[in-house]
């Protein structure tokens, strides 16, 4: 004897399964989260970020005053916050060497400058016992 359900069983049915694949993919993506996205809690690199934002003014990388996107946490800014703070992130969490951070901003903001005295800044700033992820 065969066992069918009613249509708003099965309507049911339906809904949790789409419910639960839409919860498994979210939290896929958010394990996949630049680490950016995913610090709320991570204070260690949050405070490297909020010192370099007040000590090394002007921090000019390229034509772009870095310095200026982090203390107006990238609003009104077309590009390049999200991408500084996922690059700092992985030198941060010793995921990236300093000479690989400086050569993916200077690919991506352009050399100037200012861009000697800004890496010198950040580097002395980067504390040297660091996490290998955010804590």
């Amino acid at each position: 004897m065969k066992t069918t359900l009613p249509n708003h069983a099965t309507a049911l049915a339906d809904r949790l399964a789409s419910c639960a694949l839409v919860l498994a993919w979210t939290a896929l993506l958010a394990a996949c989260a630049p680490d950016t996205v995913r610090s709320v809690d991570a204070t260690g690199f949050n405070g490297f970020i909020r010192t370099i934002r007040t000590v090394c003014q002007p921090l000019l990388i390229g034509d772009k005053d870095v310095g200026e996107m982090l203390s107006r946490e990238g609003a009104g800014n077309d590009n390049g916050y999200d991408y500084f703070l996922d690059v700092s992130s992985k030198l941060y969490y010793n995921r990236m060497s300093f000479a690989a951070y400086r050569g993916n901003l200077t690919g991506f903001f352009g050399s100037g400058t200012g861009n000697d005295a800004a890496f010198a800044c950040i580097e002395k700033n980067l504390p040297a016992q660091r996490p290998n992820m955010p804590q």
